[in-house]
């Protein structure tokens, strides 16, 4: 959501008019994930595909399973940029799961350590696209990233609403419905997708807050798509979280996970 938008939105409405101060106080940076469909060349920020690692990565393993290629996010890319988020350098995600050609389907659950690995690379001109030693992969699609606001899209993200939360929610709905600039959502697979890295986790099935905790924020929200094979808890959604500190000092090396 631009700013333009989110006062639009207070505007329009006479029972959140009156808080307008308490709804600027919880916006928070955020960057859409577009889908561009484009295959990429090289260093975009994507999902799937080939990650960009140094020649001598060692693909990340488990016991129970594999560690598949989520996508890589290129920090330099990023237009209206977040002051949290590294200036360059590009940031490659691994997640775990099952592998399919054994019997520990639903071994692996999202809420373990280390369900979601990253590596940080600043040397770009030392990365060079890597074929994951299983063979599995999915074809790449580019992603373009811009910065933008966001607020709490579930009432349990807050106990102190001044106002009953469904007034807010249905204005978000709408603004979805009419394709606004919040979220930016793209139709993917017959469904709205609404991909993004910080702002506030987002979920379908949940009831209550999944950030792990008061030094945690969220990293990475990632709707489920058939295109990349994502079902993260029966089509919902995958939040990934880092400690602030962790962010700061850009080490993306220990993260938290949930779906729903």
């Amino acid at each position: 959501m631009d700013r333009e938008s989110f006062e639009r939105l207070i505007a329009s409405n006479d029972q959140l008019a009156p808080h307008a101060d308490y709804l600027r106080s919880l916006l928070r940076p955020s960057v859409r994930i577009t889908i561009t469909g484009k295959s990429p060349t090289g260093l975009e920020s994507r999902f799937g595909g080939k990650p960009m690692v140094p020649a001598d990565f060692a693909w990340p393993h488990h016991d129970i399973g594999l560690y598949y290629f989520l996508g890589q996010i290129n920090f330099a890319e990023i237009t209206d940029r977040p002051a949290s988020l590294p200036e360059n350098g590009l940031l490659c995600l691994f997640n775990a799961d099952y592998d399919p050609e054994s019997d520990n389907e639903g071994e692996i659950f999202w809420r373990d350590d280390g369900y979601v690995k990253a590596w940080y690379f600043t040397d770009l001109s030392a990365l060079a696209p890597m074929a994951p030693p299983h063979g599995h992969s999915v074809k790449a699609k580019t992603l373009t990233l811009a910065g933008e606001l966001d607020i709490p899209r579930a009432s349990d993200m807050r106990t102190d609403w001044p106002f009953n939360f469904d007034v807010l929610d249905a204005l978000l709905d709408a603004l979805l419905d009419d394709g606004s600039t919040f979220g930016a959502p793209a139709v993917t697979d017959g469904q709205l997708a609404l991909d993004y890295l910080l702002g506030y986790p987002s979920y379908y099935s949940l009831a209550y807050d999944p950030t792990p905790g008061p030094d945690w924020i969220s990293l990475l929200t990632l709707h489920s798509h058939d295109a990349f094979k994502w079902c993260w808890h029966d089509g919902d959604k995958l939040m990934v979280f880092i400690e602030q500190n962790r962010l700061a000092s850009r080490d993306f090396s220990a993260l938290k996970c949930d779906a729903g």
